[in-house]
């Protein structure tokens, strides 16, 4: 009985010992597979950078000149250098697919698929060339979703865009996704048709045509093209490592303060300011449009960034702010834990969102979407499910409360192109919104409050409304004649 006792003890040591050798042989071969290696690419952009990677331990293959370093890394290295706001480009992986998932469409397919919606559609939807690439010459597309889309309406104008950088396609899919919404609910749901028939509502789905072509067409084998492929050397052969501009660092707000002035940084922002065909479009569009506020598409981050940070503070950060928050609220991470983070953009960098408040008065955010470039097709449903969530809340949001209103000639009643500066926001470094001429029409997001406003036009007397009242969830209407200098009102006053 004592025998068969110490057999069944050393049994079950013996059991227990080849259970714990094998679940520690599972967390070695589990830890070698999380540890599987991968090839990087890791830009420098200053000599501070450099230091902070001497910190990393990483296996270094290869150093160019402090431009950038080539490194073996562990898939938590690379998550941590991506955290850390490194450039970080994949050359190779473990089983790494180098095609394009076929959810991203060619540019041809995406351009069929916007001639398809305005001939299935039009009554309500209008398509525009608002430009051309800089080098390809291919066409930058641009759609208007409203009712009589045809005509220009004194409506406010929302406008949003993809595909500033060409590794970043969700911003087309997004913008594709919202227009099929948009069409396919007007008629049939009462909150879309009052979008619809209350807004111009515009997208231009790919900025940068030439660098998503070239994506498309070269796979995800390094590089992951972020730029436009001008030919910056003028050699006529393009060269991944040397040409294309950064087309998000080439706008003309602190143009000279950031990015890089090398054509062969990633974050190069051309030789002057709007030199590239693909930014001039976008800023002739939205003078000429004069947007109340705006989308611009990245990827990734899973974050609303709002302008700006460091800089002078923006005289509407706290309604730029508000706005931000709403907006992320809504907006699920792909986790499902959370919701999407705010964040300031850097008020130092040549950005379209920093012009576009700075130049223009237009809050524009950019939305880093997912949690990768290419975010897979596994997830897109549920990407841009949630993205159109943050893009309803705009459409309320910008009927919702703040100022508009006419500027006319007192005498002819003809509109005009006017500055309408509300005093306790005016600055010397951001500019007041302005009327668009066709109807002198003009919008401002703003919270409730009392305002002091002064409105201008070139060759008349200027306007002062003094105490002007907003109340929540209403627009005050303002309808304001101004007499030219050389013609003097009948009561003698302006």
């Amino acid at each position: 009985m004592k025998d068969r006792r110490i057999l069944v003890v050393r049994t079950f040591l013996v059991s227990g010992i080849a259970l714990l050798f094998g679940y520690l042989f599972l967390i070695g071969t589990g830890k070698k597979r999380a540890e599987a290696q991968y090839n990087v690419r890791i830009f420098i952009p200053s000599p501070k950078d450099t230091f902070r990677l001497k910190k990393s331990d990483l296996k270094i293959t290869k150093r160019n000149g402090g431009k950038y370093i080539d490194a073996s890394v562990t898939a938590n290295q690379l998550s941590e250098l991506k955290k850390e706001g490194f450039e970080v480009a994949e050359i190779s992986g473990p089983h790494k697919n180098s095609s394009v998932p076929v959810a991203y469409r060619p540019i041809e397919v995406i351009e069929t698929e916007l001639h398809q919606f305005k001939r299935m559609f039009p009554k309500i939807v209008f398509l525009e060339q608002i430009g051309e690439t800089t080098e390809l010459g291919l066409p930058i597309w641009a759609v208007k979703i409203s009712d009589n889309a045809f005509k220009k309406e004194d409506e406010p104008r929302i406008l949003f865009t993809g595909v500033h950088h060409a590794r970043e396609p969700i911003g087309a899919s997004i913008c594709l996704n919202l227009i099929k919404t948009l069409c396919e609910n007007y008629g049939h749901n009462a909150q879309f048709t009052h979008w619809v028939e209350s807004l111009e509502i515009w997208f231009v789905p790919v900025v940068n045509p030439d660098g998503y072509n070239y994506i498309i067409e070269n796979g995800l084998r390094f590089p992951w093209w972020r730029k436009n492929l001008r030919d910056n050397d003028r050699d006529g052969v393009f060269d991944p490592l040397f040409d294309g501009v950064d087309l998000n660092r080439n706008y003309d707000y602190n143009w000279n303060e950031g990015g890089d002035g090398k054509p062969r940084s990633w974050f190069y922002r051309g030789k002057s300011p709007f030199s590239e065909k693909e930014t001039q479009a976008i800023r002739d569009f939205a003078i000429r449009e004069n947007f109340v506020i705006g989308i611009s598409y990245h990827s990734y981050g899973e974050s609303i960034l709002f302008p700006w940070g460091n800089f002078k503070r923006p005289p509407d950060l706290e309604l730029i702010v508000d706005i931000a928050s709403e907006m992320a609220s809504r907006i699920k991470r792909q986790s499902g834990r959370g919701q999407y983070a705010i964040l300031p953009l850097n008020g130092r960098v040549g950005q379209s969102s920093i012009w576009m408040y700075g130049k223009l008065r237009i809050f524009e955010y950019i939305v880093e979407v997912g949690t990768e470039y290419f975010p897979p097709e596994e997830n897109m449903s549920f990407i841009l499910r949630e993205n159109n969530k943050g893009a309803f809340y705009l459409f309320d949001r910008i009927l919702e409360t703040g100022i508009r209103g006419h500027v006319y000639d007192a005498i002819t009643m003809m509109p005009l192109l006017a500055e309408v500066e509300i005093k306790e926001f005016a600055t010397d470094y951001v500019k007041c919104r302005t009327t668009e001429p066709v109807f002198g029409r003009f919008y401002r997001i703003i919270n409730p409050g009392y305002y002091n406003i002064e409105i201008r036009s070139e060759g008349y007397y200027p306007k002062f409304i003094k105490n002007a009242r907003v109340q929540k969830g209403k627009y005050s209407d303002l309808e304001i004649g101004l007499y030219r200098k050389e013609d003097k009102p009948a009561n003698g006053r302006n």
